[in-house]
């Protein structure tokens, strides 16, 4: 029995065609994942100096959701835009390092560094242990 093959068993990341079609899954995508991270973001925002859980809370789900559907979309059978559509755009505008950054910043100058530093530690280091339980179980469904 082989192995599936999934862009995070191999060092290549399948190429996505720059279809219209692509283009569109894309961006319809990322603009649900940009509102869903905004809403959640807005409705759940931190007291300043206070530890970033919703940012948090975006990014280790949305590292989890990518590893858990990297091998169920890339050994699909057909042909699809759900790559496209799932990872690249839902997931990418879930997903906000930008917004990590900028809280990191933020607590640093507010003087909370050491609340800057744990959230940093927990969204890299949970980030790549759920791409990896993602990946596990995602291989696992895939399998069957």
């Amino acid at each position: 029995m082989t192995k599936p093959k999934d862009a995070l068993a191999e060092a290549a990341v399948p190429r996505i065609t720059l279809s219209p079609a692509a283009l569109f899954a894309i961006a319809v995508g990322g603009a649900l994942g940009t509102v869903g991270r905004f809403l959640l973001d807005t409705t759940f925002s931190e007291t300043a100096g206070h530890f970033p859980a919703t940012t948090l809370l975006i990014n280790l789900s949305g590292s989890f959701a990518i590893g858990l559907l990297v091998p169920l979309v890339d050994n699909s059978r057909r042909v699809s835009l759900l790559r496209p559509f799932l990872i690249v755009g839902l997931l990418g505008g879930w997903t906000t390092y930008s917004t990590l950054a900028v809280d990191a910043v933020t607590l640093t100058k507010d003087g909370h560094g050491v609340t800057a530093a744990l959230s940093l530690a927990a969204t890299v280091f949970g980030g790549l242990i759920l791409v990896m339980l993602g990946s596990v179980a995602g291989r696992r469904m895939a399998k069957t």
